[in-house]
């Protein structure tokens, strides 16, 4: 994130309410955050519901820089994602964006394969077209508890690439857990680079699956947050090289440099789950979709 490239819109447009699945899909009109945009990045928007006195983080799940639009994927979970779902079209919102450090894409051709948990699916489907547009043979990977717990998108080889969808009870797609699914297809593509975001413990296990692999791998990482511009040090994430901040050195990180372990104890145990909880127990990552409802920053 450059402070050059962020901007604050008070006039911000919401331009559109729309359902997907369990979730709510935001598109909000502010061309001058959408003009820096990248994949992995997020904005911080105010919320008038009661006690919420910090703004919330949302996911950029996608961006159109000729309607100078841009969408966030939102789960009523709490007051401030509850109070952005309720707003009508035609509304202004104040927001700051683009925020934290997305993605970094492949300079050369090759395999990419993204892994989303639950609704951290959302924030993938932006990076799998622009990994697409620019030559990069793609695969996304979707995983949840349970189909209503998917977040839905295009099937089939669309701008995406090709999905493979996976729930814990079998309702939809593969059974088992999407980290199985990623297991499979590094067997079968061990050059690929892996893009990844979703709880916590499924993070760490992608990461280990990775480093097993030997594949290159970046996460969203997920972290409650509290100013979103790296003062408070609520979002702390700890690395083999010391603590970062996950607004700011984040929210995407090379999974290597995670110290995983530390993580495991800072959410309350060790990360030995690689599946995909409902997204209503956990948030996706900060550039999260929303979060659980207290002044910690989540939404």
């Amino acid at each position: 994130m450059s402070v050059a490239t962020v901007a604050r819109d008070a006039g911000a447009v919401l331009v559109d309410q729309r359902d997907a699945g369990r979730y709510r899909v935001s598109t909000i009109r502010a061309p001058g955050i959408v003009a820096h945009a990248q994949p992995g990045q997020f904005v911080s928007v105010t919320v008038g519901a009661a006690l919420t006195l910090l703004r919330r983080p949302f996911a950029i799940a996608n961006a159109d820089r000729r309607r100078g639009t841009f969408e966030v994927v939102v789960a009523d979970v709490g007051q401030g994602s509850a109070w952005l779902t309720e707003q009508v079209t035609g509304c202004t919102l104040d927001v700051v964006g683009p925020l934290g450090h997305g993605f970094t894409l492949p300079s050369a051709s090759t395999a990419c394969v993204l892994v989303g948990g639950g609704y951290g699916t959302a924030a993938l489907e932006w990076l799998g077209e622009r990994l697409r547009s620019e030559g990069h043979d793609v695969e996304l990977l979707s995983g949840a508890a349970t189909a209503a717990a998917l977040y839905p998108i295009a099937r089939g080889d669309g701008d995406t690439g090709v999905v493979i969808e996976t729930t814990e009870d079998g309702s939809r797609g593969h059974r088992g857990l999407v980290t199985a699914a990623l297991t499979e297809r590094v067997g079968h593509r061990p050059d690929a680079k892996i893009f990844a975001c979703g709880p916590m413990a499924m993070l760490a296990a992608v990461a280990a699956i990775a480093a097993r692999a030997g594949c290159d791998c970046q996460v969203a990482v997920e972290e409650h947050m509290g100013c979103s511009v790296g003062v408070c040090m609520t979002c702390v994430v700890p690395t083999v090289e010391g603590y970062v901040r996950a607004c700011i050195d984040g929210p995407v990180l090379d999974a290597q440099r995670v110290d995983w372990g530390s993580v495991g104890r800072r959410h309350s145990g060790p990360l030995t789950r690689d599946g995909d909880p409902p997204p209503a127990e956990r948030p996706i990552s900060a550039g999260r979709s929303t979060g659980t409802d207290d002044d910690s920053g989540e939404a």
